[in-house]
C-alpha cells in the first residue's frame, strides 16, 4: 500500500497555514461569514482550490480544526481528573469547576504541530457549537469530549440536592457561560496592546470558579420549584395561550426581513 504524498500529510507548510488562517477567520467571523476564498486568501496560497486538495470540503476542514483542539483538551482534562481520583476527589463543586477552566486553557508557551492556531480555539469552538451543533458533535467521533463528560458526572453526583431537570437546565447553563467568558478572555489577551483590568487580574480565573459555583450551587427558588414540579403538558399550554393573546393585540405586518 503506497503512503500519501507528502504535501497532503499533517505539517505540510501550505496545510498548516491554510487551518491557521481558516481557524481565525472562523473565530472572527463565525462560520457561515468565512468562504473558501476568504481562507485561501488569508493563507496566501497560490491556488484557489487548495482547500479542496488538501480537505476537499470546508465542513471537513472545520471538522478537523474541531478535532485538533478537542484532542489537546481532553487528553489534558483525563489526565487531570485522573489525579483528582487518585487523591479521593474531587470532593467539592469547586474542584470540578476549577479542573474545568483550567484544562479548557492553553501553556502559556505551547509547543507541537497547531501551537499557532491555540490562541483562537476558544472562539473558533464556540462558533462551531452555537450554530453547527451536528458538525461539532460529528467531529469528535463519539469519544474526545470523554473528560468533559465526566466532569458532568460528578457534579451531578455532588449536587444531587438539586432536582435532577434543574440540574440538568444549569449545567447547559454552565457550557455556554464557561464557553462564552473564556471566549471573551481569549480575544482580550490577543489583543496584548490595550489595557485590560478584567483579564489582568491575578484573581479573575478565581472568581470565574467562584461564578461557576454559585451557577450549579444555589438553591433553586420556590417560583423555579413550583414551575418544574407542573406537569410538561402543561407549560407548552401556558406558552400556547401567552402567544394567541400577544398575536391578538398585535396588528398585522409585512414579513419579516
Amino acid at each position: 500500500m503506497s503512503s500519501p504524498a507528502r504535501s497532503t500529510l499533517p505539517g505540510d507548510p501550505t496545510r498548516e497555514r491554510l487551518k491557521t488562517a481558516a481557524q481565525r477567520l472562523f473565530a472572527e467571523r463565525g462560520i457561515d461569514g468565512v468562504s473558501i476564498r476568504d481562507i485561501v486568501a488569508a493563507a496566501g496560497a497560490r491556488n484557489g482550490a487548495s482547500i479542496h486538495y488538501y480537505f476537499r470540503t470546508k465542513e471537513a476542514l472545520i471538522q478537523e480544526l474541531v478535532l485538533e483542539g478537542a484532542q489537546r483538551i481532553d487528553l489534558r482534562r483525563n489526565a487531570a481528573l485522573d489525579a483528582l481520583e487518585r487523591a479521593g476527589g474531587p470532593r467539592s463543586v469547586a474542584e470540578v469547576a476549577r479542573l474545568l477552566v483550567e484544562t479548557s486553557i492553553e501553556p502559556a508557551q505551547p509547543e507541537g504541530p497547531g501551537a499557532a492556531r491555540l490562541s483562537s480555539y476558544i472562539r473558533f469552538i464556540n462558533a462551531v457549537q452555537v450554530h453547527h451543533r451536528q458538525l461539532f458533535l460529528d467531529a469528535l467521533l463519539g469519544r474526545w469530549n470523554s473528560g468533559y463528560l465526566r466532569c458532568l458526572h460528578h457534579l451531578q453526583r455532588l449536587l444531587a440536592d438539586v432536582p435532577p431537570g434543574i440540574l440538568s437546565q444549569r449545567l447547559i447553563f454552565m457550557s455556554i457561560y464557561l464557553g462564552s467568558t473564556l471566549a471573551a478572555r481569549e480575544t482580550a489577551l490577543e489583543h496584548t496592546s490595550r489595557s485590560d483590568r478584567l483579564w489582568r487580574t491575578p484573581w479573575a480565573l478565581d472568581n470565574l470558579v467562584d461564578s461557576l459555583c454559585g451557577l450549579l450551587s444555589q438553591p433553586p427558588s420556590e417560583q423555579v420549584l413550583g414551575l418544574a414540579a407542573r406537569p410538561a403538558r402543561a407549560q407548552p399550554a401556558a406558552r400556547s395561550r401567552a402567544a394567541q393573546c400577544r398575536t391578538a393585540r398585535t396588528p398585522a405586518r409585512g414579513k419579516p426581513i
